[in-house]
């Protein structure tokens, strides 16, 4: 008999977050996956064949999980290809962010004294249907709330720019030049995984040099979800 999907898609309030540590949205999603399906920290951990203080540290402090973990999670906990997604971001974190400095030690980047954006609106709804491989665009609106002028500023994808149950990317989306108080529209070109599964891509600001624009705040920036599934009616209606 084949099993029912649930269907959670994204968890819709996280909690505080630390936004250079992709690992805790990872986490904060293993949880609440693991707790709808009725299982209990110990459980799952006897499962798995690791202490139970392994999964809590995973959880709720951000440590980084193997892909075994993240394996067992998505097939019982019916992650649906979500947490797999996640996990590829959380896994290159640190790699793209020695790519920022040229391959040398990272060092601290602030924010802009006055720099300060909020999310309007995107076109794509979180869990939209579509058919596997197929291209699309994504819209975001944002407004520069706060001092400072945007210049040759982009959206940065994070994590790989495709892979199976990825949506394929461009590292670098632009963003046109936007004055204090203007909103700007922001487009960009995708295509959905391969086959059926439910994926999400996340792309954050970085300035014209490559650093992050807000690096201690927005933890999951711009993003899209969709949910892939063959010759489903209706999929081809995209905003």
């Amino acid at each position: 008999m084949q099993k029912k999907r649930r269907g959670r898609g994204r968890p819709e309030q996280p909690p505080h977050l630390v936004p250079e540590q992709p690992a805790t949205v990872l986490g904060w999603t293993m949880r609440k996956l693991r707790k709808a399906a009725g299982w209990t920290l110990s459980q799952t951990a006897e499962a798995i064949g690791c202490h139970p203080s392994r999964l809590s540290r995973i959880e709720h402090h951000g440590d980084k999980p193997s892909r075994d973990i993240v394996n067992f999670y998505e097939e019982v906990f019916e992650g649906d290809g979500l947490l797999l997604s996640l996990f590829e971001v959380a896994d290159s974190a640190q790699e793209q962010k020695r790519r920022r400095f040229g391959g040398h030690r990272s060092r601290r980047v602030r924010r802009v004294e006055g720099d300060a954006t909020a999310f309007v609106s995107q076109s794509i709804p979180h869990g939209q249907l579509m058919l596997p491989g197929q291209p699309f665009e994504a819209r975001w609106t944002i407004r520069n709330v706060g001092t400072v002028p945007w210049r040759g500023r982009r959206l940065e994808r994070q994590g790989p720019l495709n892979g199976p149950g990825l949506i394929v990317s461009e590292r670098y989306v632009p963003i046109a030049d936007t004055e204090p108080g203007e909103t700007v529209e922001i487009t960009a070109a995708l295509q959905a995984p391969g086959y059926d599964c439910t994926s999400i891509a996340y792309f954050k600001m970085v300035s014209a040099e490559g650093f992050l624009c807000f690096p201690d705040a927005h933890q999951l920036g711009l993003d899209v979800l969709v949910r892939v599934e063959r010759n489903t009616e209706g999929c081809q209606d995209l905003p």
